[in-house]
């Protein structure tokens, strides 16, 4: 069973010409057989140039919550529109945004928009260091949190030093390595190395930044041990350190009052994008007030031309209006069905002689083939007995089979998604991994 890709490939072609590798961001360019173009989409589903129709499990990487095209969503857009684009200054909106982002989240009492989560991140980084005096930051080994130059170090790892310190790993050719010396990559997960490096480090950390769960790298869905965010929390505020959460993924997703709500702990900054935004472009950070009251009292300076494009704003406002209302209703079904898949996927993994493993959070699942038997718990170990060949021939087996997930193995669920849509998607993946399976006599790939 195959899909043809012909349009796509053209396309693909024709775009390598003026536009690098084809793609406008890194991460598209995985695609297996390779990056493929899309035609339109429409609540659980999506169409490539080349008219295959699959169940969308991509979502925009997270951000369509509530799927695509919905209607209230783009009517709140229109109508904006048609009153105005932007004004270089302010609307009502962003207001009342404002207002259900407090209303919402425990440790949001000002809040500031603006375009991604690199910068909503980033602003929370000058705004920590504003406020501390400090310039060291503590970060998780392989946590997503932007791609900007000053905390886009140890994503991808750490090399030891000739001294014996770990030294983050650059994401990219061309970040000079000055930046690395305020960072501290500790593992995810590890109470005593990060003891370890609040102690080696003391008096010197503006913040600890942390995705609440770590979601956004390469290795997704993995939920902190035991107490493990209380235990950033306790260390920051003996250490006069700022605990800033990441909850560009989490946030709204995993809970309408982000981790503080899941995990009853709140930092003193929190990033948000994807899940606050939905079908626009829009991001925020939001904190403690005595925090936030810098940008308009001091010399920290937070700007931006587009920071709450009024269009984006009056999408994001419906957006998270209509997760909110019915006490998350939406939300909830959102959740129900990302059980059912889990649910689903899990018996297919005992059913496999594959080394097929799922993990799972609060609306979205992650599958992998991993053949070690330790638990995941970090970067480190999530990355051991992984076969990557065998999860690129997965996706695309499901994609073939009118199944979209990442190429990383993150599924993304919606409120568009249906019961009927999560059975028919079982049904795909069993026959995805039984096109996988060996034969008998065969060696196991």
């Amino acid at each position: 069973m195959s899909n043809s890709y012909a349009l796509s490939k053209a396309l693909l072609a024709r775009a390598r010409v003026v536009i690098p590798g084809g793609v406008s961001s890194g991460n598209r360019a995985n695609w297996t057989p390779f990056p493929l173009y899309y035609d339109r989409a429409d609540g659980a589903r999506v169409w490539d140039v080349d008219g295959n129709q699959y169940i969308d499990y991509v979502l925009g990487r997270g951000p369509l919550i509530l799927g695509h095209g919905e209607l209230e969503v783009i009517e709140a857009i229109h109508q904006q529109l048609k009153r105005g684009e932007f004004y270089a200054g302010q609307t009502e909106a962003e207001i009342a945004l404002a207002e259900l982002i407090c209303s919402l989240v425990r440790n949001a009492e000002m809040v500031r928009f603006c375009n991604s989560g690199s910068e909503a991140v980033h602003a929370c980084i000058r705004l920590a260091r504003s406020a501390t005096g400090r310039e060291k930051i503590i970060r998780f080994v392989g946590h997503y949190h932007g791609w900007y130059d000053g905390i886009a170090w140890g994503f991808s790892g750490v090399k030891p030093s000739p001294g014996g310190r770990s030294l983050p790993m650059p994401m990219s050719l061309g970040q000079p390595s000055s930046d690395a010396v305020n960072i501290v990559p500790v593992e995810w997960n590890d109470p005593d190395a990060f003891t370890h490096a609040v102690t080696t480090n003391r008096g010197q950390v503006a913040a600890v930044i942390t995705e609440p769960i770590m979601f956004n790298g390469f290795w997704s869905n993995i939920q902190p041990l035991n107490s493990f965010l209380r235990l950033l929390r306790e260390q920051c505020d003996s250490n006069g350190m700022l605990l800033i959460f990441d909850e560009v993924q989490t946030g709204f997703r995993t809970s309408l009052g982000g981790a503080a709500e899941h995990f009853g702990v709140a930092a003193d900054l929190s990033a948000f994008a994807k899940a606050l935004g939905g079908s626009v472009c829009l991001a925020a950070f939001a904190g403690r007030k005595e925090l936030m009251r810098l940008l308009a009292e001091t010399n920290t300076v937070h700007t931006g031309t587009y920071n709450a494009y009024p269009p984006a704003v009056v999408g994001a406002l419906t957006h998270l209006t209509l997760l909110a209302e019915k006490s998350g209703a939406r939300l909830k079904r959102v959740h129900h069905h990302a059980a059912l898949l889990e649910r689903g996927l899990r018996e297919l993994a005992r059913e496999t002689q594959l080394p097929f493993v799922v993990r799972a959070s609060p609306g979205a699942v992650t599958t992998a083939f991993r053949g070690a038997a330790t638990p995941v718990t970090n970067f480190r170990s999530a990355g051991e007995g992984l076969d990557f060949e065998l999860q690129r021939r997965w996706h695309l087996a499901l994609q073939n089979r009118g199944v979209r997930i990442t190429p990383e193995g993150l599924w993304y669920v919606s409120a568009a998604h249906s019961a009927n849509d999560i059975e028919v998607t079982i049904d795909a993946a069993q026959d995805a991994l039984r096109s996988l399976s060996p034969r008998k006599g065969d060696a196991l790939c």
